[in-house]
């Protein structure tokens, strides 16, 4: 029964694509007249990656140059779905990867290598990115301090160290904050006994259950729930 939940979830969003990707067009068409470039005519695929928000993907190596984003982060109905702002941050923050793939860039702007390295903080400032070396969600709502991020030449040896850990975290974040479970379903504590799910509280990096046992309802973080093995019953 649940995995025809889950199937359907996927059809649903599956029929939104299209309206995504005029969403995303338009905006990227938008810049392209700016800027001078064809981000709009590179290809852009979905799927259904829940570490992943989105990604650019450049020509060579044998690879298509294409954008990716995932719909359980952009589908309009999606219950992970992101905030209006955050998702025009999501696609500027890959067309900020795209554009320092195709344009030069200025001397002064290549004091720091890496995928979010001072280039790629160069082109957000061009097309309105949050210049974040990992996602936040909340972060489009923001205002961008480009003046701290193109103006600071210190390089941090462990830098791309740094990046790939904190890309890492908010990967984990991205996958603890799905909802796996539902009001109503029926969960066993090794100390409480059972209980039932009255209320769900997403959050940054989590999900907070409230869950009512014979003796007292307790909050319980989801990630507890599922690294213990203690899931829901019937």
């Amino acid at each position: 029964m649940e995995d025809d939940i889950i199937e359907s979830r996927k059809r649903q969003l599956l029929k939104e694509i299209p309206a995504l990707k005029a969403e995303i067009l338009a905006l990227y068409r938008s810049l392209d007249r700016k800027f001078g470039l064809h981000a709009s005519d590179v290809p852009i695929d979905f799927g259904f990656d829940e570490a992943r928000l989105g990604a650019y993907t450049p020509p060579g190596g044998g690879r298509e140059e294409e954008f990716y984003f995932s719909l359980v982060f952009v589908g309009f109905l999606s219950r992970d779905s992101l905030h209006r702002e955050d998702k025009l941050d999501l696609y500027k923050h890959e067309y900020a990867h795209y554009m320092q793939f195709h344009i030069e860039i200025p001397q002064e702007y290549q004091f720091k290598s890496g995928l979010h390295g001072s280039a790629w903080k160069y082109c957000c400032s061009l097309v309105g990115a949050a210049p974040s070396e990992y996602y936040r969600f909340g972060k489009g709502s923001e205002r961008p301090d480009y003046e701290k991020a193109l103006n600071n030449p210190w390089k941090n040896p462990h830098a791309a160290l740094l990046d790939i850990a904190h890309r890492k975290k908010e990967a984990e974040n991205s996958r603890n904050r799905v909802i796996q479970y539902r009001k109503g379903d029926t969960v066993v504590h090794p100390k409480f006994g059972t209980g039932i799910i009255e209320d769900l509280e997403q959050m940054t990096g989590s999900v907070r259950l409230t869950i009512r046992f014979s003796d007292a309802v307790r909050k319980i973080d989801q990630k507890w729930l599922l690294r213990s093995n203690y899931k829901k019953r019937g």
